[in-house]
């Protein structure tokens, strides 16, 4: 009898999956893969510092992970991410209703004792390096679960974290920009590290990153299509400072073989970061001529065009919302809750857009204009303009008409997201803006509306625990930043100095009044005046 109390008492565990578990569960073995391996970080008051865990098992269930303080350098080999586990004798504990995530698929966490077996399934393979690969092999369709390894050559290090919020207000997020490159690709590639990635401690690693093209990996980021294609951080994402591998050797023996090449694209870059007051005109012909191997997604020209056969067929008049322009089909001016920009105090309004062929005397191409560039394009308010194509007023839209076919104006045209996604290259009219606010970084604001793409972690209890256009000012002709610009923007840049201390500091010649001089000619945001 004492012998058969003995054997139960020191029963086998037996193998279960995570959704058997809870907080009664003392004996068990559970197989899990580490899918997620969050930074080491500090809670809220600073006072508990924890890394977060996602395991997963063969079904598919997850359930959170924690370590806290010691435990994080302790357990570093012993739970690597990707990595393999049989997991026994963790306690499991109850998180309060309060600090459940997104990660929490049940109501519980695994916690690591000193009772803890932790198991390899495969110790054969030894630790699990990164899987560097080149950035032309990652594919463009995006799988939410998928995540990659890339080491490039750094181009440019945005200087400061930009806070952007979330669309429905309740959060902000921090996010940095790092661009790349390597040499299966002739597209630079994006990537937006998001909050404790911004911070100094990240970024002072690349003080001379404008002069010294410098080779660094990234672990685990997420591809990202809305705007091209980019890539995000994520929560296992880490800034590899000195790569290894067949890959990482591969590209720096590149990067010092083809050092003009590299220089090239890197001049395209800072060119579009810093486009400085001057706009750049080209022609119709000079567009078409452009390939995507010297176009980057971010470029931004213009053209002087006029339309000779506007229609008001292609006048498009419609009732939307008037933060978001979500069309609606409620009564105008009613208030209401918009589903689509989440804003409660909307209100039914008039929209209009219009599409037209744009025609310069060396060709035509077609665009389309939403709402505020029709206005500023026909005089007109978005109103008026609904009025007359409800009433089919063809008498009031021949003043339009007259007044688009004689005037040349200007209009901003950057390249489609299929440049990015697939190396081709198509035009599309840019917004423009009346307001002095910079439009690039209104840009990059709106590029970020979703906020930032990596989980919220609270600090764990362990107590039972269609796109907006953007608008830029009026044209003003003025001189092309040149090349002995950029080379001298990157050498300051490697001082740690901005793009206005330099010029103060460097350059002394002041051009003569005429080149910055421009005809008077209608634009979206009116009349150009002569600048003095």
């Amino acid at each position: 009898m004492a012998d058969q109390k003995y054997k139960t008492a020191r029963q086998k565990p037996e193998y279960v999956y995570l959704d058997q578990l809870n907080v009664a569960c003392k004996t068990y073995i559970v197989r899990v893969v580490v899918a997620e391996k969050g930074r080491d970080t500090l809670s809220s008051k600073k006072t508990v510092r924890f890394q977060t865990l996602l395991l997963k098992d063969e079904k598919g269930n997850r359930m959170r992970g924690t370590l806290f303080g010691d435990q994080i350098e302790a357990f570093e080999e012993a739970l690597q991410y990707l990595g393999e586990y049989d997991i026994s004798a963790a306690p499991i504990k109850f998180i309060d209703e309060k600090w459940r995530t997104e990660l929490d698929q049940f109501p519980y966490q695994m916690a690591f004792g000193s009772r803890t077996v932790i198991q390899p399934v495969h110790p054969e393979l030894g630790p699990i390096m990164p899987n560097y690969q080149p950035i032309a092999s990652i594919p463009r369709t995006v799988d939410p679960d998928e995540k990659y390894d890339i080491v490039g050559v750094v181009l440019y290090v945005e200087e400061e974290p930009r806070k952007i919020e979330a669309r429905d207000g309740k959060r902000e997020s921090f996010v940095r920009e790092i661009v790349v490159t390597d040499e299966s690709c002739d597209q630079p590639l994006t990537i937006s590290l998001w909050n404790d990635l911004t911070t100094p401690k990240f970024f002072d690693k690349l003080p001379n990153w404008a002069e010294a093209f410098q080779v660094i990996g990234f672990r685990a980021l997420k591809p990202y299509t809305r705007r091209g294609f980019s890539m995000n951080s994520g929560m296992s994402t880490r800034i590899i400072y000195k790569p290894e591998g067949d890959r990482a050797r591969e590209l720096s023996d590149w990067a010092n073989l083809f050092h003009q090449k590299i220089l090239d694209r890197q001049t395209r870059v800072l060119e579009v970061k810093y486009p400085g007051e001057n706009k750049k005109i080209v022609s119709i012909v000079e567009l078409r001529r452009k390939k995507p191997s010297n176009t980057i997604q971010e470029e931004l020209l213009w053209i002087e065009v006029t339309i000779q056969n506007a229609e008001l067929e292609k006048v498009h008049a419609y009732t939307g919302c008037s933060n978001c322009w979500k069309r609606t089909n409620l009564p105008l001016q009613k208030r209401y809750s918009c589903t689509s920009c989440y804003k409660k105090e909307c209100i039914c309004t008039e929209r209009t857009t219009f599409k037209f062929e744009a025609s310069d005397g060396t060709g035509t191409m077609a665009f389309t204009t939403f709402n505020d560039d029709t206005e500023r394009l026909f005089r007109r308010s978005a109103a008026e303009i609904y009025a007359i194509k409800e009433a089919d007023d063809h008498n009031a839209f021949e003043a339009i008409q007259d007044m688009l076919s004689s005037k040349p104006f200007y209009i901003k045209v950057g390249p489609t997201s299929h440049l990015g996604q697939n190396n081709v290259l198509e035009w599309t009219l840019k917004g423009t803006s009346n307001q002095a606010k910079d439009a690039n970084e209104k840009e990059k604001h709106q590029s970020m509306e979703q906020g930032n793409p990596e989980p919220v972690i609270p600090t764990p209890n362990m107590k039972g625990s269609s796109e907006k256009h953007t608008q830029d000012s009026p044209f003003t002709q003025t001189l092309e930043l040149t090349q002995g610009d950029i080379e001298s923007l990157k050498r300051k840049k490697a001082l740690g100095k901005t793009p206005v201390q330099f010029q103060d500091e460097e350059t002394e010649y002041e051009p003569p009044l005429s080149q910055f001089r421009a005809k008077k000619k209608l634009c979206f945001g009116g009349m150009t005046p002569e600048k003095n």
